[in-house]
């Protein structure tokens, strides 16, 4: 699995320039203030736990500590803290009282209803994208995008093959050139959900759902933008009424 957390190589100190807002840290070179390097490590940290989700590493309802968290990624606390608290309004973790964290719990019923909710989402990169097919980068990425998948399916291991859809529709939103549905689909609570329905998805319906995906592959890159948001609803669609058989 790629990891989106890139360990930051910073080497905190402080400038000559006095206290306070002049505060700084040597970065490759460039003097960059304490509070850039403070988000930094942050950012750091909360990737790197939603990124330990996506990997198998962190299941639900694990107990987070801070000091091992801030040991195992070289860390000081604070930064671990502050991840946490931003990782508990994203809904990932849940704070426990003078006991740290842990990885929340979802129900079938909170996946479904996420799954209903991102439809509309990847419906507006699917739309987008297909209609710059024609451009061959943007085909060649969508490619090697939809390779992963099959490989994912051939393996036949459901976490890696979730991950390749996800990593997919990243490449879809990136392509249909909307920012702001390409920045909403990396954030951590919707990497964090979408690992969550690979507990769920594909389930035992492992060749129809790897059929309608290259349906809606082929229709993309046919640039028939209609027939691909059709493809793709009705098979989010025919997912959500397994999710509701397999919860019921």
């Amino acid at each position: 699995m790629v990891s989106n957390a890139i360990v930051p190589n910073l080497s905190i100190g402080r400038s000559t320039a006095g206290d306070g807002p002049h505060d700084a840290s040597i970065a490759g070179g460039k003097v960059v203030p304490v509070d850039e390097v403070s988000a930094s490590l942050v950012d750091f940290v909360v990737n790197a736990i939603v990124d330990g989700v996506m990997a198998g590493r962190y299941v639900q309802g694990q107990r987070l500590i801070a000091a091992d968290l801030a040991a195992e990624y070289n860390v000081s606390r604070a930064p671990v803290r502050e991840a946490l608290h931003m990782l508990a309004g994203e809904g990932v973790v849940e704070l426990l009282a003078n006991r740290g964290a842990r990885i929340r719990r979802l129900s079938a019923q909170e996946r479904i209803d996420f799954l209903e909710f991102t439809e509309a989402v990847c419906v507006l990169g699917v739309r987008l994208a297909t209609a710059r097919m024609r451009e061959p980068e943007c085909r060649e990425r969508l490619v090697a995008a939809f390779d992963l998948i099959e490989q994912a399916a051939t393996r036949r291991h459901d976490r890696d093959f979730v991950d390749a859809l996800y990593r997919y529709h990243i490449e879809l939103n990136e392509l249909s050139n909307n920012q702001f549905v390409a920045f909403f689909y990396k954030r951590p609570h919707i990497r964090f959900y979408t690992t969550l329905l690979a507990d769920m998805a594909p389930g035992g319906h492992w060749d129809q759902y790897i059929a309608n995906y290259r349906l809606i592959h082929d229709l993309i890159m046919s640039g028939d933008a209609h027939s691909a948001v059709v493809s793709f609803s009705s098979h989010i669609r025919w997912v959500l009424r397994n999710m509701r058989l397999a919860s019921s």
